[in-house]
C-alpha cells in the first residue's frame, strides 16, 4: 500500500541522514577496545573501561600493545587480528588480564565474554558480562536445552499465522522480555505488527497496528540487513564515549556491527515514549531484503546481573534463522499452491486452444475461472485481430473503445515489455480509466511484436480501515544550533484509525506471473495459428495456380512423373492453348484476359472427370491428363473434341461477348515418351502443328514433327550468333511524296544472310527473335547501322533524308531506349529530325501507357514517330488520339486488295480520311502499281512505299535509286504536276 506520507520529504531526508552507526557511544554495561590491525596497538577504548577494570584508565592504554592487556586462546593464539570477521562479531576465547592493575580485587576474566570483528583497518573487541557463577551457567544451559527443543518445534509449523504466534511465544519464553512482537515491512516501507506475545505485567496492544516508514528510516533498515541482532540493555543508562573520539586517521569508528553500540537520542526518546527500558531486536532477511523484525521490549533494564548473555544471543540468532527459513518456506508454499492452481488453469486453457477452439469463445467459457484466479472483475485481451473484454465490472464503452483507452494509457506509460501494476487508480491525483469506472486496480501484461499486444485484469475498490499505532505524523521539528533539522519522536502510540479509499487489494507476484503467462499463451497460439494458416496458404500456392485454382505446372509434373514411374500409361497428356489470346490482352487489357482464363478453366473443370488431372501451366496454356483404359489416339481425339466445344459459346466479360478457339496437342505414353519431359515436349510439338494448320483443332504427336522443331531450334541458335558473325545487313526502301513525286524519306529494314540457308526472310527470323528475347539486340543493331549510314552519307555530301526504323515491344518496355537513341544521335552527329521511329499497332495496344510515354519522350528529343501496320489490330480512334504520333502507315494488305475488293477500298478510304482529319501524315505500304498510286493520291494519301517505286536496296545504292525514281516519276507525271 502506498501514499501514506507522514512527514514532509525534506524532513524525511533529514531523518535519513542521521549517522546511527557513527555515534561514538557505547552502552555502559560493557567496554570496548579498538586496536590497529597492522601493529596490534590500542587506538581507542570506551570511557567506562575504568568502571569495569579496576585500577585502569583509558589514557594509560593508548599506544600500548593489545597483547599487554589480553591473553589469547586457541585458535586465535597464533593468528593475527586480520583473521577476525568483518561482520557479525564472533565470540573469542580471550581473557582480560585484570591482574595487571588490580590483583587484590580478584576480578575474574571468566565473568566476561569477548566479541571481535574487523572494521576497516582496526579490530573492534567488545567485552560483555557473563553469568556470575558456575551454578547459574549450568542452570542456563539446562534452560537453553529445553528452549532448543521448543525452537525445533517451530520448524514443523505448516501455517504462517500459527508459526508467527508460536515463534513470538517461544522467544518471549526464553528471553524473559515483557513483550515480543513480530513486525513485517510493507512495500511502502511502513510496518505492521503481525504477532504479539505479552507477559503478565503488560497487555497486548500492538498486534494489527501499523507503524509509519519514518519510524524506522532507510539508513536504519539498511543497517539491520547486516547487523541482525541488536541489544539495548538500558534506555536510561548514560552511554560511555570513545576515547579518543577519533581513530588515528581522523575518522569516526564504524560501529555498524558492534553489539555495545549506543543508540540515537531520538530512538531512545521514542522507546521512552513507548514505556520501554530494554530491547532485543532480531532481523528477518529473506531474498537479501529486510522482511521484518522480531522486537523484544522490557519494562526494566537488562543490565547485569540480568544482561543478555552470549548463550542467549546465540539462541536468539538461531531463532531468527529458523524464523527466516520457516517464513520463507511457508510464504513460498502458499505461493506454490497459488502457482499450481494458476498453472493448472492456464494449462487447461492452453490445451483447449491447441485443440483449435476459438480464442474469444474459450475466453468467454473460462472467464469465471480466470476472474476467480486473479480475484478480478474484468478481463481484457488486445491481440492482433482479437479485441475482447469480459466480466461483471461496469463498462461505459464497447470492448474496442475500452481497449483503445487502455492502449493509450500503455503508450503514455512507455514501459518496456513486462507487467504494469496499479492498485490506486481511484485515488486523488491518479488518472482513472473512464471506460472502466469501477477499476481501482489494474494488472496489465504487455509485449511488442509487430505492434503492441496486451491483456489486463481489474479489481474494484476495497475500502480499508487502517489501524495505526498512534497518529502517523511526526512531532514538531526541532532546529539544531548548527542549522540541522531534527525530528522529535512521537509521544503517543494509542490506536488511531484511518479510512483508505480508491484502492484495490494489492496484486501478488503469482498473479503478475500468471497474467504474463496468459499473454504468452495467447501470443504463441495466435502465432502458431497464423503460421499454420500461412503454411496452408503457402502449400496451396505452391501446388496451385493463383488465378484459376487449378494445379500448377510443378504439381502436375510431379503427379505425372509419379504415375509414369509406377508404370501407369493409361492416359493421354494434352496441352491446350487459347487461339489469339494475345489479342485479347492487347485489345482489352490483362484484367479481361484473366477473366477469360478463369472462365476457360471453369469450363474445362466442368467437362473432365474426377480421375482426370487439370493444370494451368502459365499464360493461356493448360495441361490435361486424360485417363483411358489404354493409350488410344482416337479416344483422345474424341475427348479433345469435347474440349473444343467448351469454347463454342462466347465468353461474357463485363458485358462484352468474346469468341475464342482452342488448339490441342496430344502425346500418348509410352510410345511418345516415358518421362513427363518427353511427353510435354512432344505434346507441345503437336500443339504447334495444330496451330500451324489453322488453329482451333487437335493434333496427335507424330515423330516427323520433331525434325521441324529441330529446324526451328537450329535456326534460333544461329540467329543468336548472327550479329557477332556479321551476317545481318541493312537495306533501305524509299518513301515517295505522291503529289510532288519526290523521295522524302526511307525505311531501314534488316536482312539475314544465313551462311548455309542463304537469305532468310524477316517473317521467319523476326518472330524467332521475339520469342528468344534477341529482338532488342537486333533493334539496337539496326538503329546504330541506320544512323551510321546517315553520317556516312553526310560526309559524302549526299542528301540527308529521314530514316525510319522499327521499334519492338521488348524495346518499348526496356528502360533506356530513349537515352540509347539520344546517345547514338550525339555519337554520329546526326540531327534528330533525320530519324523516325515506327511502332506496330499491336504493340501500342498491348502496353498503351508505356508506349505513349516512350513516344512522348522521343518527340521531346525531336524524333518523329509513326504507327505501322495500321488497320490490322484492335485500336480505336479514341486510343489513336491519345498517342503523340506524326504519321500512320496503312498496312499493305489494304493497298494490295483495295482495287479488287470494295470493302478494302472503303476501309482504305476511311483510314486516309481519319489520318487527314487527325492532321497526321498518311503513308501507304505495298504500292505495286501505278493505278494504286493514282488512287491513293486522288483520295488524299500523302506518301507511298512499295515495289512500284523500288524494292529495298543497300545503302551504297540508295541514292542512285532515288535519282532514278524521281526521273521516272517526273517523266510519267501529268503536265499539271511537272509544271
Amino acid at each position: 500500500m502506498q501514499g501514506y506520507d507522514t512527514i514532509p520529504t525534506e524532513l524525511e531526508k533529514a531523518c535519513a541522514q542521521e549517522p546511527i552507526h557513527l555515534l561514538g557511544t557505547v552502552q555502559p554495561h560493557g567496554f570496548l577496545i579498538v586496536a590497529q590491525i597492522s601493529d596490534g596497538r590500542i587506538v581507542q577504548v570506551s570511557s567506562g573501561i575504568a568502571r569495569h577494570w579496576p585500577g585502569l584508565t583509558a589514557e594509560s592504554m593508548f599506544g600500548t600493545p593489545l597483547l599487554d592487556w589480553i591473553e589469547r586462546g586457541a585458535p586465535f593464539d597464533t593468528l593475527g587480528l586480520d583473521a577476525l570477521p568483518p561482520v557479525r562479531p564472533m565470540a573469542l576465547p580471550w581473557r582480560a588480564r585484570f591482574e595487571r592493575t588490580a590483583p587484590a580485587q580478584q576480578q575474574a576474566s571468566d565473568d566476561w565474554a569477548c566479541l571481535g570483528h574487523r572494521s576497516g583497518d582496526v579490530a573492534v573487541l567488545e567485552w560483555l558480562p557473563q553469568a556470575t557463577s558456575a551454578a547459574r551457567r549450568r542452570a542456563e544451559g539446562r534452560e537453553f536445552a529445553d528452549i532448543a527443543s521448543l525452537i525445533a518445534r517451530l520448524r514443523h509449523a505448516d501455517r504462517i499465522g500459527t508459526f508467527l504466534d508460536d515463534c513470538a511465544k517461544v522467544v518471549r519464553g526464553f528471553t524473559g522480555f515483557d513483550r515480543v512482537m513480530i513486525y513485517r515491512f510493507l512495500p511502502d516501507g511502513c510496518g505492521e505488527v503481525i504477532a504479539e506475545q505479552c507477559g503478565e505485567q503488560c497487555e497486548q496492544r500492538f498486534v494489527g497496528l501499523r507503524f509509519p516508514a519514518s519510524d524506522i528510516p532507510a539508513q536504519a533498515r539498511a543497517l539491520y540487513l547486516t547487523n541482525r541482532l541488536r541489544v539495548l540493555a538500558d534506555v536510561e543508562a548514560p552511554a560511555d564515549t570513545l576515547v579518543p573520539p577519533l581513530l588515528p586517521d581522523g575518522a569516526l569508528l564504524d560501529q555498524s556491527h558492534c553489539l555495545l553500540r549506543g543508540l540515537s537520542p531520538v530512538h531512545l526518546s521514542y522507546l521512552r515514549n513507548m514505556g520501554v527500558r530494554a530491547t532485543l531486536t532480531m532481523s528477518i532477511v529473506i531474498d537479501a531484503k529486510l522482511w521484518g523484525m522480531i522486537a523484544c521490549h522490557h519494562h526494566a533494564p537488562k543490565a547485569p546481573p540480568h544482561q543478555v548473555r552470549e548463550a542467549l544471543r546465540q539462541l536468539c540468532e538461531l531463532t531468527a534463522e529458523v524464523a527466516t527459513m520457516r517464513i520463507e518456506t511457508l510464504t513460498k508454499l502458499e505461493a506454490v499452491d497459488q502457482r499450481l492452481a494458476m498453472g493448472n488453469l492456464l494449462s487447461q486453457f492452453h490445451q483447449s486452444l491447441l485443440m483449435g477452439e476459438d480464442i474469444t469463445v474459450l475466453l468467454r467459457q473460462r472467464l469465471p475461472d480466470f476472474l476467480q484466479a486473479f480475484r478480478a472483475n474484468t478481463l481484457g485481451v488486445y491481440l492482433n485481430s482479437t479485441h475482447w473484454v469480459g466480466g461483471p465490472g461496469r463498462r461505459h464503452h464497447p470492448a474496442q473503445q475500452t481497449l483503445t483507452e487502455v492502449l493509450a494509457r500503455l503508450d503514455r506509460t512507455g514501459h518496456a515489455p513486462g507487467v504494469l501494476v496499479w492498485d490506486d487508480l481511484l485515488t486523488p491525483g491518479q488518472q482513472r480509466i473512464d471506460a472502466l469506472p469501477e477499476a481501482a486496480g489494474m494488472l496489465l501484461a504487455h509485449r511488442f511484436e509487430d505492434h503492441p499486444i496486451f491483456c489486463f485484469v481489474t479489481r474494484p475498490e476495497v475500502v480499508q480501515l487502517v489501524r495505526w499505532a498512534g497518529e502517523p505524523v511526526k512531532e514538531p521539528v526541532r532546529d539544531e544550533p548548527d542549522g540541522r533539522v531534527r525530528l522529535e519522536p512521537r509521544r503517543s502510540f494509542a490506536e488511531w484509525r484511518q479510512q483508505v479509499r480508491g484502492r484495490s487489494e494489492p496484486w501478488t507476484d503469482v498473479e503478475a506471473e500468471g497474467l504474463q503467462s496468459l499473454l504468452q499463451i495467447l501470443a504463441e497460439v495466435h502465432k502458431l495459428r497464423v503460421n499454420r494458416t500461412l503454411h496452408e496458404k503457402l502449400h496451396w500456392r505452391a501446388h496451385h495456380d493463383q488465378l484459376t485454382g487449378l494445379y500448377n505446372r510443378r504439381t502436375m509434373e510431379d503427379e505425372v512423373t509419379r504415375r509414369l514411374q509406377e508404370g501407369q500409361y493409361d492416359a493421354a497428356l494434352m496441352l491446350l492453348d487459347l487461339d489469339h489470346f494475345k489479342k485479347i490482352n492487347d485489345a482489352y487489357g490483362h484484367a479481361t484476359g484473366d477473366q477469360v482464363l478463369l472462365q476457360f478453366g471453369r469450363r474445362l473443370d466442368a467437362v473432365i472427370r474426377d480421375c482426370d488431372l487439370l493444370a494451368r501451366l502459365g499464360g493461356d496454356e493448360f495441361m490435361l491428363l486424360f485417363q483411358m483404359d489404354h493409350p488410344d489416339a482416337a479416344t483422345a481425339l474424341m475427348f479433345a473434341e469435347r474440349l473444343h466445344q467448351t469454347v463454342t459459346q462466347p465468353f461474357d466479360i463485363n458485358g462484352q461477348q468474346l469468341r475464342m478457339g482452342v488448339s490441342v496437342g496430344i502425346a500418348l505414353p509410352p510410345a511418345h515418351g516415358r518421362t513427363v519431359g518427353e511427353l510435354l515436349r512432344r505434346a507441345d510439338l503437336a500443339l504447334y502443328h495444330a496451330k500451324a494448320h489453322g488453329r482451333g483443332r487437335s493434333s496427335v504427336f507424330d515423330f516427323s514433327m520433331e525434325s521441324d522443331q529441330l529446324d526451328q531450334y537450329l535456326l534460333e541458335r544461329d540467329l543468336g550468333e548472327a550479329i557477332e558473325q556479321d551476317e545481318l545487313s541493312l537495306v533501305f526502301q524509299p518513301k515517295v511524296d505522291l503529289v510532288t513525286r519526290r523521295v522524302v524519306g526511307m525505311e531501314a529494314l534488316v536482312r539475314w544472310n544465313h551462311p548455309s540457308r542463304g537469305q532468310t526472310p524477316p517473317a521467319v527470323f523476326i518472330p524467332l527473335a521475339e520469342r528468344s528475347d534477341q529482338i532488342v539486340r537486333i533493334d539496337r543493331w539496326v538503329m546504330r547501322q541506320a544512323l551510321q549510314a546517315q553520317a556516312h552519307w553526310r560526309d559524302q555530301g549526299l542528301p540527308t533524308l529521314p530514316v525510319s526504323v522499327n521499334l519492338s515491344m521488348a524495346d518499348i518496355l526496356s528502360t533506356n531506349v530513349v537515352d540509347y537513341l539520344g546517345a547514338l544521335l550525339d555519337e554520329f552527329n546526326v540531327p534528330a529530325s533525320a530519324l523516325e521511329i515506327e511502332v506496330t499497332e499491336s504493340a501500342v495496344m498491348r502496353e498503351l501507357t508505356r508506349t505513349r510515354n516512350v513516344l512522348a519522350a522521343l518527340n521531346t528529343r525531336g524524333i518523329g514517330t509513326a504507327l505501322d501496320d495500321f488497320g490490322t489490330g484492335f485500336s480505336s480512334l479514341s486510343y489513336l488520339r491519345q498517342l503523340p504520333l506524326q504519321s500512320i502507315k496503312i498496312d499493305q494488305s489494304f493497298t494490295l486488295s483495295m482495287l479488287q475488293d470494295s470493302n478494302a477500298e472503303t476501309l482504305t478510304q476511311a483510314i486516309v480520311a481519319m489520318g487527314v482529319a487527325l492532321k497526321m501524315l498518311v503513308v501507304a505500304e505495298g504500292v505495286e502499281t501505278e493505278q494504286q498510286m493514282d488512287w491513293l493520291m486522288e483520295h488524299g494519301c500523302h506518301l507511298g512505299q512499295g515495289f512500284f517505286f523500288s524494292p529495298p536496296v543497300s545503302g551504297d545504292d540508295i541514292h542512285a535509286v532515288i535519282r532514278n525514281i524521281e526521273l521516272r516519276l517526273a517523266s510519267a507525271a501529268p503536265a499539271s504536276l511537272s509544271q
